[in-house]
């Protein structure tokens, strides 16, 4: 249940003169009296709501009852742009960027703070699905400090299998970047996310180091030494040195060769990509008929259950 949530339940306790307090909202939601007290405060500094303590009645009361709450309800897509927007406005870096910059801060802390200068107008993004995406796994693997393993391609580069312990998100000019270490190794660098082809959080975790911007090795175990080589066929030939953001060598006719680490990752891969057969290695073709098998009676187990359901 989100602050949203409390806080128009709390909004409603008032205007019935239920008096509610800290304790009522940690009841009521089943949380901490510390998060509730916090819900509290964010409606009287954020939303500027006029509350006042009524210590004979041990709760709250409007001293102006002419308040109404913000429109607080937006959707998780909603929830998701604004992020989005917040990063983008907190790194311009053009005419007006200390303004743009706080505004980033106030959207990013959702508060319904008017703009100060009325002349000045917001610069428009244009929001990309696939990048809100990847944005939004990196804060939770920097948030986490988890290794993220990721196809990754640069200008003029060949396409990258790497496992990357990310350290903050960074926009220079027009473009966006992740500061991140290759694993084992503490010096980072800057990659490009529109050369991010395929993302996923490994859930191996590393440590930060002691200079700003560098990480020590994580101690779980590491990748193999030397990747999985697979042969299948394709349909079609890939365009370039690509498929689907992982090198591909041609082995004849229409047979192609392409290394991969991560297991899962390749997996994921062939179940979305369009191909024609799998040559080898067989404990690869065994895992992808595994997959198919498990999702196909996942699916029949949801259709009788609904039969059921609808034939008591």
């Amino acid at each position: 249940m989100s602050h949203i949530h409390r806080i128009q339940w709390f909004d409603q306790q008032i205007r019935n003169a239920k008096y509610p307090n800290s304790h009522s909202l940690a009841e009521q939601f089943e949380i901490s009296r510390r998060q509730a007290q916090r819900d509290i405060e964010y409606l009287a500094e954020s939303l500027r709501a006029p509350l006042r303590y009524v210590a004979k009645q041990r709760g709250y009361i409007y001293e102006d009852n002419s308040f109404v709450l913000p429109h607080l309800y937006i959707t998780d897509e909603e929830q998701r742009i604004l992020k989005y927007l917040a990063y983008r406005y907190s790194h311009y870096d053009y005419e007006n960027a200390r303004t743009i910059r706080k505004i980033g801060g106030l959207l990013e802390r959702f508060t319904a703070q008017p703009n100060a200068d009325k002349d000045i107008r917001l610069p428009v993004f244009e929001v990309d699905a696939r990048l809100l995406q990847i944005i939004e796994l990196l804060e939770q693997a920097i948030a986490s400090r988890s290794v993220i393993h990721v196809l990754y391609q640069g200008q003029q580069d060949p396409p990258q299998e790497l496992f990357l312990c990310p350290v903050k998100l960074s926009r220079r000019l027009d473009e966006d970047y992740l500061l991140a270490a290759i694993e084992d190794q503490e010096q980072p660098a800057f990659y490009m996310l529109s050369g991010i082809r395929q993302l996923k959080l490994t859930g191996r975790t590393f440590s930060a180091g002691e200079e700003e911007g560098s990480v020590s090795p994580p101690q779980q175990s590491r990748p193999p030494l030397k990747p999985f080589t697979a042969r299948i066929t394709l349909r079609e030939a890939p365009a370039d040195s690509s498929w689907g953001g992982y090198a591909v060598r041609a082995a004849g006719g229409d047979v192609y060769e392409i290394d991969f680490w991560d297991t899962e990752a390749f997996l994921g891969h062939l179940l979305r990509s369009d191909w024609t057969g799998i040559l080898s290695p067989k404990w690869l073709k065994h895992k992808v008929r595994d997959r198919c098998r498990a999702v196909l009676t996942l699916l029949d187990e949801q259709e009788n259950e609904r039969e059921n359901e609808s034939n008591p």
